[in-house]
């Protein structure tokens, strides 16, 4: 390659332009993949630089500057590209956090949302069937509703009935199931 062809570039021509193309991009391909062991990146890396070259074709006089020019560029590229990917796996555990943080604060704005939903149609119940509600709420079994409410096994299990019942009526059904996911959580 001669650098008569600098002329036809100086002018835009696209022709000239894909002689240099073809005559470089191999070597500058195999030359970039020494870096990122990745030829589809080298490749990338390469097409990159070639576009740099054209962008400032008319600052070149000769072939030779174009070569150093373009081997430059790769190695550069390749560099900044290493320097990218060592940056995102340093930072990786922390976007992991933060994306893991994003999921346990949605969900935990749902439970809330479902116990706030729960608590309102719990506090809307006959007073006898609210406290034992409550009470299965926070955890506690029947038989332990019952001695301490100093009430009948029977009766817990009636009035837990009643507040099923009237809640379930009241609540649409997708919050219904958002209750049954949060509550054997």
């Amino acid at each position: 390659m001669n650098d008569k062809i600098i002329k036809h570039i100086h002018r835009g021509e696209r022709k000239a332009f894909r002689q240099i193309f073809d005559h470089f991009f191999n070597a500058l391909a195999a030359f970039g993949y020494k870096y990122v062991n990745n030829i589809e990146i080298a490749e990338d890396l390469v097409q990159e630089s070639l576009i740099s070259f054209w962008e400032k074709r008319l600052d070149f006089e000769n072939i030779p500057t174009v070569k150093s020019f373009l081997y430059t560029t790769v190695r550069n590229k390749a560099l900044n590209y290493i320097k990218h990917e060592q940056v995102k796996k340093k930072h990786e555990p922390s976007l992991q956090y933060a994306m893991e943080s994003e999921q346990y604060f949605s969900a935990h704005v749902i439970e809330e949302e479902v116990f706030n939903s729960l608590h309102t149609q719990i506090n809307e119940l006959p007073k006898a069937a609210k406290e034992i509600m409550l009470l299965a709420l926070n955890g506690l079994k029947n038989s332990e509703i019952a001695e301490e409410l100093n009430i009948s096994i029977n009766t817990v299990k009636t009035q837990k009935k009643i507040g099923y019942s009237k809640i379930k009526d009241k609540l649409s059904p997708m919050m219904r199931m958002l209750i049954f996911v949060v509550l054997i959580s």
